[in-house]
């Protein structure tokens, strides 16, 4: 378990490094509301705070909890290995993801001569984006699961599906927020 702090942190540590490395060209070319599609950390990334105890103290929470769940209800071995493979799966998709704009922002960057123009997305479509991409990753999990049966890519099978579900809920929430707004 002392792999998910670790993932956590990197997770919050690459976003706040990819708000700031899309600042410098692709913002010129991409019109984006916010970079952090979760509405409880879009404050905390467009100021770009690098510390951030609120993420901090939620960290060490979920960390401790996992750890006492784990040690002290005699969890048996296929369950840990599932709430393994929903978290370690779920925040290495997310970290791949913010490589790859990392990615992105440094090539725009380098070669900003293989871009023009401007293009205005709005929030929803930025979700729904995202949602788009992770979906992309149960077929080659579900595959995983069908030959290896193992607790563990059931954990990330499960662990894809619950993060597309928490999209649909930031959708479902921020177009309500519109509505209202509007």
């Amino acid at each position: 378990m002392i792999l998910l702090p670790i993932l956590m942190f990197l997770d919050y540590f690459l976003t706040v490094f990819a708000a700031v490395q899309k600042e410098k060209k692709y913002s010129r070319h991409f019109k984006i509301k916010h970079y952090e599609l979760n509405p409880n950390w879009q404050k905390s990334i467009s100021k770009m705070q690098w510390i951030n105890p609120r993420h901090i103290l939620l960290t060490l929470s979920i960390t401790t909890l996992l750890i006492v769940a784990v040690e002290y209800f005699n969890l048996s071995a296929s369950m840990v290995a599932l709430l393994e493979g929903c978290l370690f799966i779920v925040f290495s998709l997310v970290i791949g993801r913010h490589i790859s704009n990392i990615l992105i922002f440094w090539y725009v960057g380098r070669k900003p001569e293989n871009i023009s123009g401007e293009v205005e997305m709005s929030h929803t479509l930025m979700l729904y984006f995202s949602l788009f991409q992770y979906m992309g990753f149960l077929l080659p999990m579900t595959l995983i699961l069908v030959f290896t049966k193992s607790p563990f890519s059931l954990g990330g099978v499960l662990g894809v599906l619950i993060l597309a579900f928490v999209h649909l809920n930031w959708i479902k929430k921020y177009n309500k927020s519109q509505k209202h707004t509007s």
